[in-house]
């Protein structure tokens, strides 16, 4: 992980950044077989990873891969989630042209349209 920036003296922007599969092998704990990610996250001194983070430095835990945590704590994310985070960003015009696609769901819409119930 390396540190981007700091804005002001609340927030942080952090870069997880992919490493080689050489490097990967060699950690601790290294999942075969998963894709790499790219992300930034921006986190205030109070989050939870933040201070996650800062326990560690505090308690003398070096070389922590906190890419792993991360991918650890994220998948305690129950599926029911991702699912929902799905459809709640998803645009109207995708749901529309899959309702289209759909027979039931044309016909459906078409008599909405049509003004019949």
């Amino acid at each position: 992980m390396t540190e981007l920036a700091q804005e002001g003296s609340i927030k942080k922007k952090k870069a997880v950044e992919p490493q080689d599969d050489a490097d990967q092998d060699l950690r601790a704990g290294a999942q075969s077989g998963g894709k790499k990610l790219r992300l930034t996250l921006v986190e205030d001194e109070q989050s939870l990873l933040f201070g996650f983070q800062q326990t560690l430095k505090e308690r003398g835990v070096k070389n922590f891969e906190l890419g792993d945590i991360v991918a650890e704590a994220l998948a305690t994310i129950p599926k029911e989630w991702w699912d929902a985070k799905v459809e709640e960003i998803t645009p109207l015009e995708w749901k529309l042209h899959a309702a289209l696609e759909n027979p039931d769901m044309r016909e459906k819409l078409m008599s909405l349209l049509n003004g019949q119930k």
